[in-house]
């Protein structure tokens, strides 16, 4: 059960994780998206401040031409300040769309292979996003060429991840402490796990150290029996007896018990006929309900009763339920012992009229240790581990235990495990 937790948990902090990606990406998406709608005004605003005659492009005109004219200056000079200023304008049309992202730029030819003016961190045929139009104008007039004017966006991952730094924040974060949330837990598992093992230890070795003495009370009480000359010292050897009976199959219950959670017991599951197995039960347990008043049915209807059993547990889990019937149901007791087949599953019900179950308690029940409020009805004897051990057994038949039952109308117990043909 807790190994399929840890699976489960594990598998829901991938999904997490996948899900909380797939966001990043659609995020990314549409972050680039407005980044090129942005650019394409940046651009457009560019190309238009440059269609008409003024001192940038003038002094671009005169670049592209490499032809100084009215500038009084060396070809490198003036190839460096058309560099500049080009550079600064472009950034401001940029900024205007609030881009602030590291570019090169060019002014090209139509196809790109002939470059006019470039700055110097532009990579022709490079990987960046680069963004592409025409200049048409005073330039273009001046030059008698086909003029190209392209950008290139430089870290634009970047950029956009930067965009998207409080998105990113708190994914991280929420991550961050589920994933802490789901390391603790599995820390937590590990150490119950590792106190339940603690727990079996001690149950398993202080039971086994019990049965040595309830053997020896057992022995003895048999032999001061059979030397007894007393009728009242009989009787009184005699409820020793059935009282160490009592806590020998306790001890043997919760060693059962021990040894189902720990994994440690193998059930030796063979093709069997159940009614067989049932028709023993119910023939000892008549005589004990008929001593205590009470009425007991039995009623194989099954019409598939073969399945894959361990007799011994099997019979043991029914009996603790049959046991549960006749302790727990007021004078004179009705309990029913039945099985059927539904949808494929044989079924074994017991049923009693007894005080019956409130709806927060049917699902405790099952658990070990745990024993529903006796109301105003007296207190009965036990430990909470009868109906523990009912669950596991059914468990280890590939099959589950549930009650059906309703305050002051009595209970059913049925155990539901594979039937086979």
């Amino acid at each position: 059960m807790k190994k399929t937790i840890a699976v489960i948990l594990i598998l829901s902090l991938a999904g997490l994780g996948a899900i909380q990606y797939r966001f990043l990406l659609i995020g990314l998406k549409y972050a680039n998206a407005r980044f090129s709608q942005q650019m394409g005004l940046a651009m457009q605003s560019a190309r238009e401040g440059l269609s008409y005659e003024n001192q940038l492009t003038t002094l671009l005109a005169a670049a592209v031409m490499d032809e100084p004219g009215q500038f009084s200056l060396s070809l490198d000079s003036l190839k460096e300040a058309g560099r500049s200023y080009f550079r600064d304008y472009l950034k401001d049309r940029m900024l205007s769309q609030g881009l602030d992202v590291e570019f090169g730029f060019a002014l090209t030819d139509v196809q790109g292979k002939k470059v006019y003016l470039q700055s110097e961190n532009y990579e022709a045929g490079s990987g960046f996003v680069d963004y592409r139009g025409a200049v048409s104008g005073f330039i273009a007039d001046h030059c008698q060429c086909t003029l190209y004017m392209e950008v290139k966006a430089r870290n634009l991952l970047s950029y956009l991840l930067g965009q998207l730094h409080v998105l990113i924040i708190l994914c991280v974060a929420f991550f961050g402490l589920v994933a802490i949330c789901f390391l603790w837990l599995l820390y937590l598992l590990r150490q119950q796990s590792l106190l339940d093992e603690v727990k079996n230890d001690f149950i398993n070795n202080l039971t086994h150290e019990l049965k040595t003495p309830v053997f020896t009370i057992g022995m003895t009480a048999k032999m001061l029996q059979e030397n007894c000359a007393s009728e009242r010292d009989f009787k009184y050897l005699e409820i020793i007896r059935e009282e160490n009976e009592l806590l020998k199959r306790h001890i043997e219950k919760v060693l059962e018990l021990a040894s189902m959670e720990s994994g440690r017991h193998v059930m030796e599951l063979k093709r069997q006929d159940v009614h067989p197995v049932l028709d023993s039960i119910a023939e000892n347990f008549r005589a004990q309900a008929e001593q205590q008043n009470g009425r007991f049915r039995y009623l194989p209807e099954a019409e598939q009763p073969m399945a894959m059993i361990d007799a011994i547990h099997l019979g043991n889990a029914v009996q603790n339920l049959l046991d549960n019937a006749l302790k727990f149901s007021p004078e004179p007791a009705e309990i029913e012992l039945r099985t059927y087949n539904l949808k494929g599953r044989l079924c074994i019900a017991v049923k009693d009229n007894g005080r019956g179950i409130a709806r927060e308690h049917r699902k405790k029940i099952f658990r070990k240790f745990y024993r529903a409020p006796a109301g105003s009805l007296p207190e009965t004897q036990g430990y909470g581990l009868g109906l523990s051990y009912v669950r596991q057994a059914a468990r280890l038949h590939n099959g589950q235990a549930r009650v059906e039952s309703s305050p002051g109308k009595g209970s059913t117990f049925i155990i539901t495990i594979p039937s086979i043909e």
